[in-house]
């Protein structure tokens, strides 16, 4: 009995030492591709600091810098171009970038857009490689991906995650990962296991110090947003050649389009976009739309809710000109207007409402997944 005992363990002893050497074999060569792919994507990835000023100590004395905020960044192409994020560099008086190998550099702005909080810099060509891009279909819901980019400004780190949702609205579209935001991350890149870029990490700047200790403590917060990359190309077009993002403006307030229908009068039909405001001498006012008119089509192509209406002019630059087509009093009207820029205000006002939209979104996924 006692030998019997003694040959079982010892063949479950030999079974866990077999299990134990070679498990971790398997698993090196399973994932050695994608790690080796990620030290690639980690090469792409910098450091950007924002400086701002300082009041000086006395009058006359000579303005002090520090260092304010830091961010990521991802290295686009060889050329020299960064996408990194938005906030926090208006009003900086120096932006410096520090690569994969520790080199520090300064970075032209070649502009921003508040929409996707997004920045385009420009550092030397060749400073550090530009990160390789996925095809679109690798930011479908449920990829896995991970989040590359600095953590804590000190260093750049990997971090799994998986694609939860894709919110698409007519400012941007956003990607929403498992991943958590760390201070720094902002700017930095989500990619495949391939290591390719799928998108870039937007949200505030973390706050540092003039010694880098982080303001916040280091914690981690809400869920990571991404700006997906095939939005990018164009918005970098765009940032290189305006300096900025230029979106068509029509100068109208709108809900959704309903007419009663006489077979179902409780349930209206779902048809086009109501006017509810015009604002006076804009380009809807001086193409003769008026509030309660029922706008159906634009260029040809019928329109059936605001986001789609609000879509369709957004991405046209302002000065075009643009054939609406809408409905008052059971007649057609047409008219071509000529559109002007989307004014900051309302913009910022969208941009609220989306973001305020997009985390409440987010919470309720959240919630349901952990019932």
């Amino acid at each position: 009995m006692g030998g019997t005992t003694r040959t079982k363990a010892g063949r479950i002893v030999a079974s866990l030492v077999v299990l134990f050497v070679l498990a971790p074999v398997a698993w090196s060569a399973a994932f050695a591709p994608v790690n080796g792919s990620l030290r690639h994507a980690h090469d792409s990835i910098v450091r950007v600091m924002a400086i701002y000023p300082v009041r000086a100590p006395q009058e006359g004395a000579p303005q002090a810098k520090q260092r304010a905020h830091v961010a990521s960044g991802v290295v686009m192409d060889d050329s020299g171009h960064v996408l990194t994020t938005a906030s926090g560099l208006a009003g900086c008086i120096e932006i410096r970038v520090r690569t994969f190998d520790g080199r520090e550099t300064t970075a032209d702005l070649q502009g921003l857009d508040p929409a996707t909080d997004l920045a385009l810099l420009r550092i030397a060509p060749g400073a550090a490689p530009g990160m390789a891009r996925a095809p679109s279909a690798s930011g479908q819901v449920g990829a896995h991906v991970y989040a590359v980019a600095e953590w804590f400004g000190r260093e750049v780190r990997d971090e799994p995650g998986r694609l939860t949702w894709r919110y698409d609205e007519p400012l941007r579209s956003l990607l929403q990962m498992t991943t958590p935001v760390h201070p720094g991350n902002s700017g930095g890149a989500v990619v495949d296991e391939q290591g390719r870029l799928v998108g870039v990490l937007i949200g505030n700047l973390a706050d540092v110090h003039a010694t880098d200790g982080l303001a916040d403590n280091g914690n981690a917060r809400g869920s990571a947003f991404a700006v997906p990359v095939d939005d990018l190309v164009p918005l970098m077009n765009d940032l290189a050649r305006y300096g900025g993002v230029p979106r068509g403006f029509l100068g109208v307030s709108i809900q959704q389009g309903l007419v009663s229908d006489p077979e179902h009068p409780a349930t209206p039909a779902v048809l086009g976009v109501t006017i509810t405001d015009v604002v006076p001498n804009g380009p809807a006012w001086k193409a003769g739309i008026r509030s309660g008119d029922l706008v159906v089509a634009v260029d040809g192509q019928q329109v059936n809710s605001p986001d789609e209406l609000v879509g369709r002019i957004m991405a046209l630059r302002p000065g075009t000109a643009t054939d609406l087509l809408w409905i008052r009093s059971d007649k057609e009207h047409r008219a071509r207007v000529a559109l002007t820029a989307t004014p900051d205000s309302v913009l910022a006002s969208r941009l609220e409402a989306a973001g305020a939209a997009a985390r409440a979104h987010a919470q309720q996924r959240t919630e349901a997944e952990q019932h």
